[in-house]
């Protein structure tokens, strides 16, 4: 028998993300003692955490901040603060309850919080996220209308890959440049590189244009990463992009790129 809601109340759906079992398993006690709340992942680190929020689009995170390769903060970043679900941050250190605040989590609990402090701190997320209900009608009324128009950008913002047994996922903002190498991708970041299978025409048509430039048959490079650009003559430009590597255009991306650097020099 269970201790809160009833079944006609709405149902919020919940992903628990922590590195620790123990840790895990009385999150997950504490949550279904709450007859309104359905657990539909649970993540052992940030990686695992941004595959399920994206793919379950849950109500609720209880977010763990202290984990291994990819934190709890890093986890926000790579969701984005604008479409990451009403969160509340678990840890056993408090000095993040301010970095936490700052990106807008509805609560923090502090290891080791008792059961009161637990389902207030649900109670709390839950008249949030009633109260968002009609907010959030009137978005998907307008996304509708959006796509109607062709107005909502289909350009992708991350990338899922598969390396050595673990999944990935790479924010197209954190790509530096990329290279083609046979059917795959090289996906060039500031501390580490990956491979994904897409050819270099295809990519083309999936990044943001905004964003993204076209150099040579074989790199596409990030605008947000290139530190100095120089015209070397011969209808080459020499790009020196924040990782310190130098990519010399091809030929035929001159007229492309010079009408890409005209605009940016004109809006700077």
């Amino acid at each position: 028998m269970t201790r809160f809601g009833a079944c006609h109340m709405k149902r919020t759906r919940l992903i628990i993300v922590d590195d620790e079992p123990d840790a895990r398993e009385r999150l997950r006690e504490l949550a279904t003692q709450d007859a309104t709340i359905d657990v539909v992942a649970e993540c052992r680190n940030g990686n695992e955490a941004v595959l399920a929020i994206t793919k379950h689009k849950p109500d609720l995170v209880l977010l763990d901040v202290q984990m291994p390769q990819m934190n709890g903060f890093d986890v926000v970043r790579r969701i984005g603060a604008t479409r990451m679900p009403f969160t509340i941050f678990v840890t056993a250190y408090d000095q993040y309850a301010l970095k936490a605040f700052e990106v807008s989590a509805v609560d923090y609990l502090l290891k080791p919080y008792d059961d009161a402090r637990f389902h207030a701190s649900v109670a709390k997320a839950k008249k949030l996220i009633a109260m968002s209900t009609s907010d959030r009608l009137t978005g998907r009324l307008m996304d509708l209308m959006r796509d109607h128009l062709h107005e909502q950008s289909d350009f992708i913002e991350t990338f899922s890959i598969r390396d050595k047994g673990r999944d990935h996922v790479v924010h197209v903002d954190d790509v530096i440049f990329l290279r083609a190498e046979g059917n795959y991708l090289k996906l060039v970041l500031a501390d580490r590189s990956f491979l994904y299978r897409m050819t270099m025409n295809a990519v083309e048509t999936e990044l943001d244009p905004a964003r993204f430039l076209r150099i040579h048959r074989s790199y596409m490079v990030n605008m947000l990463h290139i530190r100095t650009t120089r015209y070397s003559g011969n209808n080459e430009f020499i790009f020196t992009m924040a990782n310190g590597e130098r990519i010399v255009s091809g030929r035929s991306y001159k007229e492309p790129i010079a009408k890409v650097l005209a605009t940016s020099e004109a809006a700077g």
